[in-house]
């Protein structure tokens, strides 16, 4: 075994202690990262039920009373969308994954009525929903990409001194 190490070491340099493994920050790192992630996928849930809301509410038929309601429901659900207690809306979230960094900021969408009317309100929260569809794809793709295991798979080049560091 000592053998084997001394290999090692001669190829590599010198390597951290078993003990010196610092599995704190690596789960830091993961917990950051699904809690953006599910912050993505409850905001992309309200955003689509204020999207539903708003459709139903732009609708000709409906008495002022009835829009009124629409409009309340709307409200409650953008003052009661939140994650592990933290307001989604007015908010930016950011994570670092694999070197990379990934951003998201959202505003209250009925602020967009002050300069437009519901249409404009619904093209915002389509827009974000987009926004955060692909971002989440693209946090997906660092993730894999990021990974040692996949590197393992098919790089020749991959870098295993950065591996023990």
């Amino acid at each position: 075994m000592s053998k084997e190490l001394e290999i090692f070491k001669k190829h590599l340099g010198e390597v951290k202690a078993q003990g010196e493994f610092d599995a704190k920050q690596v789960c830091t790192q993961i917990n950051d990262a699904n809690d953006f992630i599910g912050a993505l996928q409850v905001l992309d849930l309200s955003l689509k039920k204020i999207e539903q809301n708003l459709k139903a509410r732009i609708d000709e038929d409906l008495s002022q009373e009835q829009k009124r309601g629409f409009d309340a429901q709307t409200s409650q659900l953008i003052q009661n969308s939140s994650f592990m207690g933290n307001s989604l809306f007015d908010n930016s979230f950011s994570i670092g994954v694999s070197g990379q960094s990934f951003a998201f900021e959202i505003q209250n969408p009925l602020l967009v009525l002050e300069k437009s009317d519901y249409k404009g309100v619904l093209a915002y929260i389509e827009d974000k929903r987009e926004e955060i569809e692909n971002l989440l794809l693209d946090l997906a793709t660092a993730i894999s990409l990021g990974t040692p295991s996949n590197n393992f798979l098919g790089a020749n080049d991959f870098d295993f001194k950065g591996l023990f560091r």
